[in-house]
């Protein structure tokens, strides 16, 4: 089409609007060299013809300025010619394309990664891991399991950094916190206590020595029992009166064929507003399990409670090492 567009049928004249008026071709047409009836010197050579057309007698020419030769011009308009503007911009705009969508499948091919077996998607890879067995949370790429919550078994308390198990001593023992509770001087600790009162309880727990306040030495195992027991007690017998702590005293012991001590004294008051109570009986286990790491266990009964206090040692006492069900 033509640009702007036009309408040939709707203007007179054809597309290049209205002849003159009056307007007649001389009789016998223009000659060559003849101009509005006006004579000029003939020309040596004829005029060029668009091949496969001819001028015919009697019609006018018609000067085509884009085509730059001479068309005949009678009762229909000329034809219309191909509108070739912009066809160069046009072809670079299409190889634009073309190399831009080229370069564009490299790009992802190279992105998204190859292999042997062919390539995933990452709506694909994202699928793998939801739906594989392994591949979820919790899990790392091999199917292992990651450092998850560990439930409390209701069975026995676990420090699984020690691989050790120590059987829970009867059913008065409710779960508190743990496996993996920090309480110093007890770290990676599980804690199950009796409750007495609403602020008054007993305590069993167990964990890894921890050295941020207390201090472990496998050589002195009665230093390390001592400054367990210091950083233990903190502020646990703040709230009643006339606190008195006994003379501790330490035995040797083993445990799972490792050497430990266990340091027991009485903790006393004349009066609590937490509890009718007057003493408590406190056990602390300490156990140098290879030589660099510490085990630590501790039974701290109530009055309310005695009866409880040499099952819970015993229970510390039994504690395994490199359980299976640890």
């Amino acid at each position: 089409m033509t640009y702007p567009p036009q309408d040939p049928a709707g203007q007179p004249g054809g597309q290049y609007g209205p002849s003159q008026p009056g307007a007649q071709p001389p009789a016998g047409g223009y000659a060559p060299g003849q101009v509005g009836g006006e004579a000029y010197p003939p020309e040596p050579y004829p005029t060029m013809q668009l091949p496969g057309q001819s001028q015919y007698p009697g019609q006018p020419v018609q000067y085509d300025p884009a085509a730059g030769y001479q068309v005949p011009y009678g009762q229909y308009p000329p034809p219309v010619q191909p509108n070739t503007k912009g066809g160069g911009s046009t072809a670079l705009l299409v190889i634009g394309v073309v190399v831009l969508m080229v370069l564009g499948a490299v790009g992802g091919y190279f992105l998204l990664g190859n292999d042997d077996e062919g390539s995933l998607t990452a709506g694909d890879d994202d699928a793998t891991v939801e739906n594989t067995p392994g591949g979820g949370e919790g899990e790392d790429e091999g199917g292992e399991e990651t450092d998850a919550p560990v439930a409390p078994s209701g069975t026995h308390l676990a420090v699984s950094s020690l691989d050790s198990v120590t059987p829970l001593p009867g059913p008065e023992w409710q779960y508190a916190a743990g496996p993996g509770a920090p309480s110093e001087p007890l770290a990676d600790a599980e804690i199950y206590q009796v409750n007495h009162t609403e602020t008054w309880v007993s305590v069993l727990a167990v964990g890894l020595f921890s050295g941020a306040e207390a201090v472990f030495d496998p050589a002195d195992l009665e230093a390390s029992a001592l400054s367990a027991s210091k950083v233990w007690l903190g502020d646990g017998f703040t709230t009643v009166e006339g606190y008195q702590q006994s003379a501790i005293t330490y035995t040797a012991v083993e445990v799972d064929g490792r050497p430990g001590v266990l340091a027991e004294w009485r903790n006393s008051w004349t009066a609590s507003p937490d509890t009718t109570d007057l003493y408590e009986d406190t056990a602390l286990l300490v156990v140098d399990v290879d030589g660099v790491n510490g085990f630590i266990g501790v039974a701290s009964v109530s009055e309310s409670g005695a009866a409880l206090r040499d099952p819970a040692i015993e229970a510390l006492l039994a504690t395994d090492f490199g359980a299976e069900s640890a």
